[in-house]
C-alpha cells in the first residue's frame, strides 16, 4: 500500500553503499522510519542533501504494518526553507532542536497539535530576520508542555527555590540533584516569563544561557526515561557562549 506523509528530519543514518535510513516526525503518525535507497549515489547527491535536520518533506512510501522501518518511493522538499540551511546561528539550533526530538519523541501515533507546533516553529526560526540565541531555550521550554511536564512558574518572595521533579518553585531547597540554586531558580523563571521578542530585550550572557540550558537538559532527563546525552550540546555551548 501507498501512502503519503509530511515529515520532519530528525536524524538520518548511513545504510549499505547508498542508502539512508530516515528518522522523521510526521503529521500522519508521529515517529516513523524511513528508508531511502540509492540516494547516496553521485548523480543523486542533491536528493541527499533533502534529509537535513528539520527539513519538512513530502514522502511517498510503501507502506506495510509488518515493517519497522518503511521503503521511500518518492520525497519531495513540502516547505522551503530558505535561510536555516545557510544561517550558521539557526543551522546550529536546528541540529540541536532535530536530536532533541529524535531522543524525546518516541510515540508512532498522530499528534496534530504536536505536529502543528513543530512546523509552525521551524517556519519561524526560518523567516527569523535575525537569529536568535535564546531561540533553542524557549523551544525546549514550550516542548515540554506537548511532552506533558512543562514547569509551573509559581516564582515568588517565598518560592525561589525550583524542584524539577514536581516542576514547582519551593520555600526551601533540597536535593541539588534535583533543585536548583536560588540564582538558577532566577534565571529559570525570567526565561518562563519570556516570549521571543521579551527574551532578546532581556540580554541573556553566554555563561546565563548555558546555566540554563544544561539545567534543562537535566529537568528533561528527569521526565523522559532513557533519554540519554545530547551530542550536540557541547558544540551548541562551544558556539553561543560568546555571544
Amino acid at each position: 500500500m501507498i501512502r503519503k506523509t509530511r515529515g520532519i528530519v530528525l536524524h538520518t543514518t548511513k545504510f549499505g553503499e547508498s542508502s539512508l535510513v530516515i528518522h522523521c516526525y510526521t503529521e500522519q503518525a508521529g515517529r516513523q522510519t524511513f528508508m531511502v535507497k540509492g540516494v547516496r549515489k553521485s548523480k543523486k547527491q542533491n536528493r541527499a542533501n533533502l534529509f537535513q535536520p528539520l527539513f519538512i518533506l513530502d514522502f511517498e512510501v510503501y507502506h506495510k504494518d509488518s515493517r519497522d522501518i518503511q521503503l521511500v518511493k518518492e520525497v519531495s522538499r513540502a516547505i522551503p526553507l530558505n535561510s536555516l540551511p545557510f544561517d550558521i546561528t539557526k543551522s546550529t539550533q536546528a541540529i540541536f532542536i532535530a536530536e532533541v526530538l529524535y531522543r524525546v519523541v518516541r510515540e508512532e501515533e498522530s499528534n496534530p497539535v504536536l505536529a502543528n507546533f513543530l512546523i509552525s516553529t521551524i517556519q519561524y526560526l526560518d523567516t527569523m530576520d535575525e537569529a536568535s540565541p535564546d531561540f533553542h531555550i524557549l523551544f525546549m521550554f514550550q516542548l515540554s508542555k506537548h511532552l506533558g511536564f512543562y514547569p509551573q512558574n509559581n516564582f515568588g518572595a517565598d518560592r525561589i527555590y525550583f524542584d524539577m521533579v514536581s516542576g514547582r518553585f519551593k520555600t526551601q531547597s533540597g536535593d541539588p540533584e534535583v533543585y536548583l540554586d536560588q540564582g538558577a531558580s532566577e534565571l529559570w523563571n525570567r526565561f518562563l516569563s519570556s516570549d521571543i521578542q521579551s527574551v532578546i530585550e532581556a540580554g541573556f550572557n553566554g555563561a546565563q544561557r548555558k546555566n540554563i540550558l544544561d539545567n534543562l537538559v537535566r529537568f528533561y532527563k528527569l521526565h523522559v526515561s532513557g533519554m540519554g546525552d545530547i551530542r550536540s550540546l557541547e558544540i551548541l555551548h562551544a558556539f553561543f557562549l560568546k555571544m
